[in-house]
């Protein structure tokens, strides 16, 4: 253990170390609120470069910027994801919506990149006619798409896309604040079953859903039901739809949780 002199003497090492390291580099690379850390104080950043942008609230990006900012370069998509605000008040003040976009509303109009390299061209359409004017090119094929000596029962073969309609309900998940649905979970397991069963091999299997009742019980679900060996559930990624952002598997299932006879669904209400 340290003396008081000696620890006295090693935070300022260390401080006098970060700041040396600091000051001798080209990039400094930090979230938008660590901008904010005592150390870069004394920094001032003519270029500020905020990757995931539209993810960030606005008062987060304003955290680098007020550091000095001469150029500034904003990287994001306000069509997809943007900030999670817990707070329903905070969000209908404005707070959900990121600086990008309000640029964008503004009249600044963005850089767009419009040559997606990873969707099957089919699956491509959709997003492409609904967000993006239409103007979103394929930069692979359909053969580059195609999955050789994969045997899974598509309806339409040359377009690997499907929604399997069922009925289960909703119902609040053991924590009080999410949701979960176990017909739709029996549901998922069956599809990663199929898919095992063709062919494919768990690391490229992706399932997605907005809640983490739901995550939890298909984990859980598919450890304890499934119809293989175990081990090959375990290693499926079962994930949020915020921390697959940016990601991408060869085959995704989504799992939407939400039936109910209100027909209410809080993230589609959210984007329409």
């Amino acid at each position: 253990e340290l003396s008081s002199s000696d620890e006295k003497k090693y935070k300022a090492l260390k401080r006098a170390t970060e700041r040396e390291i600091s000051q001798s580099a080209d990039v400094i690379c930090c979230t938008c609120v660590g901008a904010g850390d005592p150390r870069l104080a004394n920094f001032r950043f003519r270029q500020v470069l905020i990757d995931e942008s539209t993810q960030a609230t606005e008062p987060e990006c304003l955290i680098p910027l007020v550091l000095g900012a001469k150029q500034v370069v904003l990287v994001g998509d306000h069509c997809q994801l943007g900030p999670v605000i817990m707070c329903k008040k905070a969000a209908r003040a404005g707070l959900a919506q990121s600086l990008f976009e309000r640029l964008v509303l503004l009249g600044l109009k963005p850089i767009r990149l419009q040559v997606q390299y990873r969707m099957h061209p089919s699956l491509s359409e959709f997003p492409s006619n609904s967000f993006y004017e239409g103007t979103l090119q394929n930069g692979v094929t359909i053969n580059e798409r195609q999955s050789s000596g994969i045997d899974f029962p598509w309806p339409v073969p040359n377009r690997p896309m499907f929604f399997y309609v069922q009925m289960g309900q909703e119902e609040i998940s053991a924590s009080g604040t999410s949701y979960l649905n176990r017909t739709e979970a029996a549901n998922v397991e069956k599809i990663v079953t199929t898919f095992l069963r063709s062919g494919v091999v768990p690391s490229q299997i992706g399932v997605i859903t907005p809640y983490e009742g739901q995550r939890a019980y298909i984990v859980n679900y598919m450890s304890r039901n499934g119809a293989l060996r175990q081990q090959l559930y375990k290693e499926i990624e079962v994930a949020s739809v915020d921390s697959f952002q940016g990601r991408e598997k060869d085959y995704i299932i989504l799992s939407c949780v939400r039936s109910n006879e209100h027909q209410r669904n809080r993230y589609v209400k959210t984007k329409t």
